[in-house]
């Protein structure tokens, strides 16, 4: 009897135990899989999915780069308006960085829908500012009515001023690396925002119009 008894306690103690380390799991796995589902995390692989493939860049053009873009890189203005996440990533001819390489960049922003036309007209005013260069509006891709295209040039008169250490005011002027000139078209849809430029020697409006047409039926 003593043996049975013996046998009954240490069976209830295991399955207490049991059940106690189930109960223990279960909570601790719930937990975990919560903390890790962060809206960072969920977004990025959303918008790297949003990116250019082989298939959908010109000949000759291949990716050198993609990335999560950081908050920290944002104007204040831009983080006010609710930036949620972003992705960033470049395209190259002839494939390598070197000296008059046409390159091919990318940005991919998430921001509340309401906002999206405030942040066109914001990047549009903001990326024509850059000293040394005349900016001209182009033709509006078939990217919706959130669009502004635009290239900007190399001003010949105030770069030569800006790198002549005579007529410059500030003997460190001559050493600022000379702008360079680009083509670019930015648009939004829904909760996306995006800039795509190309700069270089072989940047084309054309290049550029079928890159954001086709950026812009990614976004369904």
């Amino acid at each position: 009897m003593r043996g049975i008894a013996f046998f009954i306690f240490i069976f209830v103690v295991c399955a207490m135990t049991l059940s106690a380390g189930c109960v223990s799991s279960s909570g601790s796995q719930g937990n975990v899989t919560l903390a890790s589902e962060t809206g960072t995390a969920a977004n990025t692989v959303s918008l790297a999915s949003l990116a250019f493939t082989q298939a959908d860049l010109p000949p000759g053009f291949t990716q050198v780069s993609g990335r999560q873009k950081s908050i920290n890189e944002l104007s204040g203005e831009a983080k006010d308006l609710g930036w949620i996440g972003g992705y960033v990533a470049t395209y190259s001819s002839p494939g390598n960085e070197t000296v008059n390489t046409t390159v091919v960049t990318q940005t991919i922003t998430e921001y509340p829908a309401e906002n999206i036309p405030n942040l066109v007209s914001l990047v549009n005013v903001n990326d024509r500012q850059i000293p040394g260069l005349s900016f001209n509006d182009l033709p509006s891709p078939s990217t919706g009515p959130e669009t502004h295209a635009f290239s900007a040039m190399v001003n010949a008169t105030t770069s030569k001023t800006e790198n002549n250490p005579f007529l410059s005011s500030s003997p460190n002027t001559a050493t600022t690396p000379s702008p360079e000139a680009f083509n670019e078209v930015v648009f939004g849809k829904g909760d996306i925002l995006e800039v795509i430029r190309i700069t270089g020697p072989g940047s084309q409006y054309s290049d550029l119009k079928t890159l954001a047409e086709t950026a812009y039926k990614k976004l369904g």
